[in-house]
């Protein structure tokens, strides 16, 4: 990020750069995880010191940023996160492609996952993790 100082403040301008830099740093705080955490749902287990994924005592391989998207959905159930947000958690940087990316990486955990693919929801904001039934109590 690149900040030109003029000759006389602006502070509208000011402001606005202190709002995205304060968005930014709470955004990176929010999707923070323990690389060794063990996660476990009902049926699907993750753990971040192995990199081993198991839904319903099957062992499922997957790729480290398959792994890295899943961990981060997992760790903030229910939480929500746009498309553009899992890109640079898991990526870290941009592309043009970044919609696609995220979308074929989510549809592949899904097929991976069988069973515990549906963990993994479609919101209007992007995409949410949820261990229970649409019908369970909250």
């Amino acid at each position: 990020m690149i900040v030109i100082k003029t000759r006389q403040p602006d502070p509208e301008l000011e402001q606005k750069i202190r709002m995205l830099l304060e968005r930014e740093h709470i955004e990176a705080e929010q999707i923070s995880i323990g690389s060794q955490e063990k996660l476990v749902f009902p049926g699907l287990t993750l753990d971040g010191m192995t990199h081993e994924v198991s839904c319903n005592g099957r062992k499922t391989s997957l790729t480290r940023l398959e792994f890295d998207l899943l961990l981060i959905l997992a760790s903030h159930e229910e939480q929500v996160f746009s498309k553009e947000k899992l890109f640079r958690a898991v990526w870290g940087q941009n592309c043009d492609d970044t919609l696609k990316v995220v979308a074929n990486t989510v549809s592949n955990l899904r097929k991976k996952l069988a069973d515990c693919g549906s963990f993994i929801r479609t919101t209007h904001g992007g995409y949410t993790f949820r261990s229970k039934k649409e019908n369970d109590p909250a």
